[in-house]
């Protein structure tokens, strides 16, 4: 409930922070399929604050946990904004083959919202395609569903759609009558961002229709709102372009170029940021992970080098050496200890190594000691 109010008041940023602790805490539970939903939203938030690339692994990821687990809304959901930024990368065909996926899905459901999503998702790529008439049809397919349901900001979306498409269309009085009922959902829906977003078309519908000073006015009352919430860069960007149009019609050429100069420069300004934030984020997971790696490979060596060490060890212990000078005796080979005893040789080796010891005669000593048994035993061998 925190991540959605901050949403609606603009704090991008915080309802991202919120929207992510939730999801991992709700995956914590257990309870996946409001886990994944969150994590669907994580996504969106990051689309609006410029993270495309964040924002379309954060989308995957929901996909994947929706089709692992077979939650068919989840994923239909994903699909429609895994197509928002194929859309945007220009990759149509791969846009509207999820988009299908995704419409299909929520016919079977019989989920008009979601169905209305698709629709609308459908209609931007036709229209990127130059497929005007088609899309226009969806759009309004998605209008009126959303107008059965009764969902305020579906309805709003749709009102700015169809009111951009009529300004293409040359028909700029009709599209600043859409945006002025758009305009009321979101002053009685308190939504600064939406409201500032429809007053973009607004002021060009205004402009198209050479009504300057009308579209000044609106000029700064969408200043003012941008200035109250995060993200939304893109409308910043439009706000400057046409802010400097207006002033150009006015004939303040100078002040006009000054306009489309600063935006510019706020623009790739932005986009710097965005892309210094995204080269930091992957630059601290990638030391991370090269950390995680090296104390993994070293964990690894120790614990060979400690086996290597107690098989040592073991072996160390079961092994004794004889070392230095050994007093022998020339005569009967004893040998005289570190007490001053003298041990026959077996003894002493026995005692100081782990040596054993078995007897039995030379051939030499054989001959000598029993000379009759030692010819006996040489015929038979």
């Amino acid at each position: 409930l925190l991540a959605n109010t901050l949403h609606k008041q603009g704090n991008l940023k915080d309802s991202l922070k919120y929207n992510y602790l939730a999801a991992e805490q709700l995956l914590a539970a257990g309870e996946v399929k409001a886990a994944t939903s969150v994590y669907g939203n994580c996504g969106a938030l990051l689309y609006y604050l410029g993270d495309n690339a964040g924002s379309y692994k954060w989308q995957l990821k929901t996909l994947q946990i929706s089709e692992e687990n077979d939650l068919k809304y989840e994923k239909a959901r994903a699909l429609v904004n895994i197509s928002v930024i194929l859309e945007r990368r220009r990759e149509y065909s791969e846009a509207l083959s999820s988009l299908e996926q995704a419409k299909e899905i929520f016919q079977e459901l019989s989920d008009n919202r979601g169905l209305s999503y698709s629709l609308s998702a459908i209609a931007i790529v036709k229209d990127q395609l130059g497929e005007t008439k088609e899309s226009l049809d969806y759009h309004e397919q998605a209008l009126n569903l959303r107008k059965e349901i009764g969902d305020e900001r579906e309805i709003l979306l749709s009102f700015m759609t169809l009111s951009s498409y009529l300004s293409e269309m040359n028909r700029p009085e009709e599209a600043e009558q859409l945006c002025l009922q758009a305009l009321e959902i979101t002053d009685e829906s308190h939504w600064p961002n939406m409201k500032a977003l429809v007053l973009l078309n607004i002021i060009d519908a205004l402009h198209a229709q050479g009504l300057y000073e009308n579209a000044v006015q609106r000029i700064d009352e969408a200043s003012a709102l941008f200035a109250t919430f995060e993200g939304h860069n893109d409308g910043r960007a439009r706000l400057k372009k046409l802010e400097s149009k207006v002033l150009f019609a006015q004939g303040k050429h100078k002040i006009a170029y000054l306009a489309l100069l600063a935006g510019t420069e706020e623009n790739d300004q932005i986009h710097k940021e965005n892309r210094d934030e995204e080269i930091s984020r992957m630059r601290i997971a990638t030391e991370v992970e090269t950390s995680l790696r090296e104390k993994e490979i070293i964990a690894r060596k120790n614990l060979e080098l400690s086996e290597t060490n107690d098989q040592l060890r073991i072996a160390l212990a079961k092994v004794k050496t004889l070392s230095g000078m050994l007093p022998i005796c020339g005569s009967c080979k004893r040998i005289r200890d570190d007490e001053g005893y003298w041990q026959q040789i077996e003894s002493y080796i026995s005692n100081h190594s782990d040596a054993e010891f078995s007897h039995g005669l030379c051939s030499d000593c054989m001959k000598k000691l029993y000379p009759e048994i030692a010819e006996d035993i040489r015929e038979d061998v």
